[in-house]
């Protein structure tokens, strides 16, 4: 599915969002019952009548408890249950388009990564911590490879822009990405959706609610999804980037009093898809064009993953002090081997793989507590992971000649056989043991009617310990294959090798480099060595918050937040390690509705400051192929955020998001050079413009459409970007490439009928329907040694008919 999916109001949630007791509260003025977690959905009640013309309340629980979005001091988009089913948004990844500010890279499902007001942690390495949390009802997710899921009966999604620290705790330095399933009610229901689109798309949703007992209920979900590739191979004529999708959910709630409920859930999610595709650019792949002829010859081209994950929530209300404990356990394994030269020539032939195990238990507890002076919660969290990876590099024996200047080929000159088509591979091996402990707090004092104060800290301990194997070279049939040493000796004009002894093509490698060590990772005395390194970080995270509220309908705010995340270790060079991450952000806004709610106008203002901000940089560490490396550097950025929705008639909304950023280095060293002072690379503009129309036709049901334009401004390059280009200008058409840096725009669209009793409907979507296919990224990891630099493609236009059904 295509970033953006068609469907506009969306920005905080296209319909009337059901608002609780609290809420309801809050949105006339009163104090809620902010101690109060999310209620029970089989206690959630409307608090407004259902004809009211007034835009819907959003419900978010951003400060760790139950608030009206334009309560909250903090600058977010939310998506409802209703927005996310109207964009048929099958993954985080679906959201990003109408996020400005928001940036998801998901080519691969693995190893996805977050940006949020343009920073990011873009190595997927074990050793290195993301900027953006992503919690899943409440409940940390720390790796890339299991972030990117399914959404299964997703109740709401919350994009917190900026550091959330003290609320979220580790890891949270750019935002965090809360997302909220629904529960189990008293009330039995059945719902979903079948959807089928071009390239072979068939997704099936079915969710299923009932209650057992009075007090006992269970809810359970499965989604399926098949697709076959948008890109085809020129040379085998086979499909590429096929979606092969099973995930499922299952939740068993109990409530045996009104003031205590306890929730066990078990999430699966069983991925099996191509690899993300390399479309070669240079002289040496097919075309020089992203969009002209291509092909790949990787080698088992799949990535995997298998995730299970089992959730119990607790929660106990005594007066006016809630308890919440939430206790996770998570396992997945994935595996993503992908073609990196963009070409089927097996003389320029490489790939990469990465195969990681992980197993995190996470572990929070909380008390909150409410009064009409002061709302507030503390608590302790307790994060622990075992985390396996292996870094592998693959290459043919053919590409191994290209490298040791045709030595095999002179070999087999000499009559020796079976030397060409043989993999060659090289590993390196990561092992992580981390634990992470923090002790939080944070009050709301109410000074009078319109003014509060918010003050809240955290105190994080992390405990990481890392280690690194790399053990040489498996040469495959290499191995058997060879000459005696005097044919060697002949073919290097020398005595290398004893003469009459057999050596085999792979020892022959291993004497001309001089030891064991292979191509690309070259650690020299640590070559199969076990290594491990052990460093502990300490962190004080506060924030700081004045509120106004200066009548019902317009909130004013000013805050002082700092954010952290964890030192760590490069995973493909033994011994490495950089320092923690922290950022201070300063912002002010207002959050306001108008006209009798029928008009909200949301901004805010911020400006940053990044200590030791973790970036990757391309770099020569020593081996044949230039490796991942972090580098830290200093930045600052300013911004604003805006938002507005107009509620035009009972039929039609009108939305529009926008946000402006200048995002710099003070400091940076990257590839040797120093780009201080130049930009980062994010986008200074973004912005969505959307409309969803829904007119009831008596007993005729109900018609509704969606439309939606995104836009986002060119990239803006610095040195090192430059640099890195100017590397590749010999073998690659840059006139073809224009689309990759340049201002890129969007449009959605999305029709369909309600069938009377609203127990059925019907809709056609399309997505990119302009079909404005984009570069994403351009790869210059083989440029070096095998000038095959390559680009991954954005998806094209999509589109489909779906049904649902709700009983």
């Amino acid at each position: 599915m295509t970033k953006g999916n068609l469907v506009g109001l969306l920005l905080s949630g296209a319909a009337m969002t059901t608002v609780t007791p609290a809420v309801a509260q809050v949105a006339a003025g009163g104090t809620p019952d902010a101690a109060v977690p999310t209620q029970p959905p089989s206690a959630q009640t409307d608090a407004a009548p259902a004809d009211q013309l007034t835009l819907g309340d959003i419900v978010v629980t951003a400060q760790k408890r139950e608030q009206s979005l334009q309560r909250v001091p903090i600058s977010i988009n939310a998506f409802d249950s209703a927005a996310i089913e109207a964009l048929s948004a099958e993954t985080i990844g679906d959201l990003d388009t109408f996020t400005p500010g928001l940036t998801i890279n998901d080519s691969s499902v693995t190893q996805p990564n977050y940006a949020i007001r343009g920073v990011q942690t873009d190595d997927f390495g074990i050793g290195t911590e993301p900027s953006v949390g992503i919690f899943i009802d409440g409940v940390y997710s720390g790796r890339s490879g299991a972030s990117l899921i399914f959404f299964n009966d997703i109740a709401r999604v919350e994009v917190l822009k900026g550091p959330q620290g003290t609320l979220f705790g580790r890891n949270t330095s750019a935002g965090a990405i809360s997302i909220i399933t629904n529960q189990p009610v008293a009330e039995p229901m059945m719902r979903g959706t079948v959807q089928y689109g071009n390239y072979d798309k068939v997704r099936l949703d079915v969710t299923g609610n009932s209650p057992i007992t009075d007090n006992l209920f269970l809810r359970i979900n499965g989604v399926v999804n098949r697709r076959s590739g948008y890109l085809r191979d020129a040379l085998t004529g086979e499909r590429r980037e096929r979606e092969d999708n099973t995930s499922g959910r299952a939740a068993l709630r109990w409530e045996p009093t009104s003031a205590i409920y306890l929730t066990l859930a078990y999430d699966h999610d069983d991925t099996a898809k191509d690899g993300p595709t390399a479309v070669g650019i240079s002289r040496n792949a097919l075309s020089l064009s992203p969009f002209g002829p291509f092909s790949n010859d990787v080698i088992d081209n799949k990535e995997t993953r298998l995730l299970n994950d089992v959730t119990f929530t607790a929660n106990a209300r005594m007066g006016a002090v809630t308890l919440t404990s939430i206790s996770s356990f998570k396992h997945f394994e994935t595996h993503n081997r992908e073609d990196e030269d963009g070409t089927a020539d097996p003389t320029r032939y490489l790939d990469t793989e990465n195969i990681e195990r992980n197993s995190s238990i996470y572990q929070e507890f909380r008390a909150g507590y409410a009064s009409d002076f002061v709302t507030g919660i503390v608590g302790a969290s307790y994060f622990h992971e075992r985390g396996r990876q292996t870094s592998a590099v693959t290459l043919l024996s053919d590409s191994v000649d290209r490298l040791i200047g045709g030595l095999y080929s002179a070999l087999a000159a000499t009559g020796v056989s079976g030397l060409f088509g043989q993999q060659y591979r090289e590993d390196m091996n990561n092992r992580a043991a981390n634990e992470s402990y923090a002790l939080f707090g944070d009050a709301t004092f109410r000074l009078t009617d319109q003014l509060s104060l918010i003050g809240g800290i955290r105190y994080t301990h992390d405990d990481k310990r890392f280690t690194w194997l790399n053990g040489g070279f498996d040469g495959g049939g290499l191995e058997t294959t060879g000459a005696n040493g005097a044919v060697y000796n002949a073919i290097l004009g020398g005595p290398v090798l004893p003469p009459g002894t057999f050596f085999s093509a792979a020892d022959f490698l291993r004497a001309i480099t001089g030891g064991p060590q292979g191509l690309i990772f070259d650690v020299g005395a640590l070559e199969g060595v076990r290594f491990t390194r052990r460093e502990r970080f300490n962190d004080v995270s506060p924030r700081f918050v004045v509120q106004y509220q200066y009548d019902p309908n317009l909130l004013l705010f000013a805050s002082a937040t700092r954010g952290y995340k964890a030192g760590g270790f490069n995973s493909v060079q033994i011994n490495s390690f950089f320092s923690p991450e922290n950022v201070w952000n300063y912002e002010g806004g207002m959050k306001s509705e108008l006209f009798g709610r029928r008009v909200r106008l949301n901004a805010s203002g911020y400006y940053f400051t990044y200590k030791n901000r973790q970036s990757i940089s391309l770099e020569d560490t020593g081996g044949q192929l230039p490796q991942y490396i972090t580098r830290s550097g200093d930045s600052r950025a300013y911004g604003v955020d805006l938002e507005a929705r107009v509620l035009v008639a009972r039929d039609l909304t009108l939305s529009a998001v926008a946000s402006a950023i200048d995002s710099q280095w003070k400091t940076r060293l990257e590839r040797g050079i120093d780009i201080s002072g130049q930009t980062t690379g994010e986008p200074r503009f973004r912005s969505v413009v959307s409309a969803h129309y829904d007119h009831r036709m008596g007993s005729g049901g109900s018609v509704f459409g969606d439309t939606s334009w995104s836009y986002t401004s060119r990239v803006p390059l610095n040195d090192a970007n430059r640099d890195s280009n100017a590397a590749i200008a010999p073998f690659v058409d840059f006139s073809q490439l224009r689309k990759l840096y340049s201002a890129r725009s969007n449009v959605n669209a999305r029709v369909g009928w309600r069938l009377p009793g609203d127990n059925f409907t019907i809709s056609v979507f399309g997505e990119n329907i302009l079909d404005d296919q984009r570069p994403r990224t351009l790869n210059t990891i083989s440029a070096d040694i095998f000038n095959t630099p390559y680009v991954r493609l954005d998806r094209p236009a999509f589109y489909g008919v779906e049904l649902g059904f709700r009983f």
